[in-house]
């Protein structure tokens, strides 16, 4: 059985940045990832401009398109088009990207194993024991960064996360509909019970795909399909599904020596699903306090207040947020196609430039402002634990 002072389970944003952190810091780290590398990831892809300087270097070579243009579009067909002449973001193909972040990890010194499930973990008084398909392993410390049905949530009884659903394909197109969508992210909304359905460019290609926060209260795959046939025409899709992990509380992601980030700890944007960002973050923020508990010999306990600054002032806010919003997404459709300062607010909040208090304080006084939507708000609004 072979030692390390940290083992990462899973080889995601989260598990790759903290690996490569650890490695640099001189701490010996596995970082062990089930399937091979590179592997689809059924995600958008689109990266804030604020989770740029969490990348190693080289990074720009993976950006493959940098949308200028934010299409907003409501229930009636009614859109509106916010442009800027920075980027609102910038859009990674993930098997590559990942693979690049796990390669950066290596390059640092981190022992990379993909192929190599994590099947068991076992805490002692010394750390953790982990038991793989290949081999066995001690570690002082664990990150556990394999997404939001790891085996290290179930084997610690993290409690787990609400789950929403995503289905999305990666549609080859035409010059003529790759130039309609060239740097332009499209999002349609009050169609689809507590989510949306998007179209994100990548050169010639196009993600497109439906999401929910509740993906029970409607057919989430016959939408999809309907979806990709009313951008794309009829086309040959294989869809991908995943979930969509989210909290309405602040959950410890510390257990003994297990650090959860990315999915796997569940801190997904509850109102707008953006999920790589807190993945980068966590996943330094995991591997900071791993450091600091290594050299001073205290717990890893300091990860849990860190996380909870860094994050959770935001995604509460985010809930909230989502019952104003999704509860009447239809009728702040239009809203949001007539008040374009609205729409500008809420592209600030996915870029972190804006906090989500700002837009829910505006948002609720455009509510106090239309006695009408106030009303039927309150008729709709579900309570927190529903």
């Amino acid at each position: 059985m072979k030692s390390y002072m940290a083992a990462v389970i899973g080889a995601g944003p989260a598990g790759t940045t903290a690996a490569r952190l650890l490695a640099e810091a001189g701490i010996s780290v596995i970082l062990l990832e089930k399937a091979q590398m590179p592997r689809v990831k059924p995600c958008g892809g689109a990266l804030t401009h604020r989770a740029l300087g969490l990348l190693p270097a080289g990074y720009e070579t993976y950006l493959k398109s940098h949308p200028t243009d934010w299409t907003f579009q409501g229930r009636h067909g009614q859109a509106v088009t916010v442009s800027r002449l920075t980027p609102y973001c910038h859009v990674v193909e993930r098997q590559f990207f990942d693979l690049f972040l796990a390669e950066a990890a290596e390059r640092a010194g981190a022992d990379v194993h993909d192929q190599e499930e994590v099947h068991q973990i076992s805490i002692g008084p010394q750390g953790a024991t982990l038991d793989t398909t290949h081999d066995q392993y001690s570690a002082r410390y664990v990150v556990a960064a394999d997404g939001a049905h790891g085996v290290a949530a179930r084997a610690m009884r993290l409690p787990r996360p609400l789950h929403g659903a995503a289905i999305e394909a990666e549609i080859p197109v035409d010059s003529v509909l790759a130039d309609r969508y060239h740097d332009r992210v499209e999002i349609h909304v009050g169609s689809y019970p507590w989510g949306y359905a998007w179209v994100i460019p990548r050169q010639d290609v196009l993600n497109i795909g439906v999401g929910s926060f509740r993906p029970h209260s409607f057919p989430l795959k016959r939408r999809f399909f309907e979806f990709v046939e009313q951008i794309a025409g009829p086309t040959d899709v294989r869809p991908l599904a995943h979930p969509l992990p989210y909290r309405l509380r602040f959950v410890d992601p510390v257990a003994g020596p297990v650090l959860f980030a990315g999915d796997a700890a569940g801190y997904m944007d509850s109102f707008s699903a953006e999920g790589i960002y807190s993945a980068l973050k966590s996943g330094e923020l995991a591997a900071q306090a791993i450091v600091r508990a290594a050299q001073s010999g205290q717990s890893v306990s300091q990860y849990s207040t860190a996380l909870y600054d860094e994050f959770w002032p935001s995604l509460k806010s985010a809930v909230k947020m989502g019952l104003l919003f999704y509860p009447l997404a239809g009728y702040w459709s239009d809203v949001f196609t007539q008040s374009q300062d609205l729409l500008s607010d809420y592209l600030e909040v996915a870029m972190g430039t804006l906090p989500y208090k700002d837009l829910r304080r505006h948002t609720e006084l455009l509510l106090l402002k239309n006695p009408r939507l106030l009303s039927a708000h309150r008729q709709h609004r579900p309570t927190p634990d529903r």
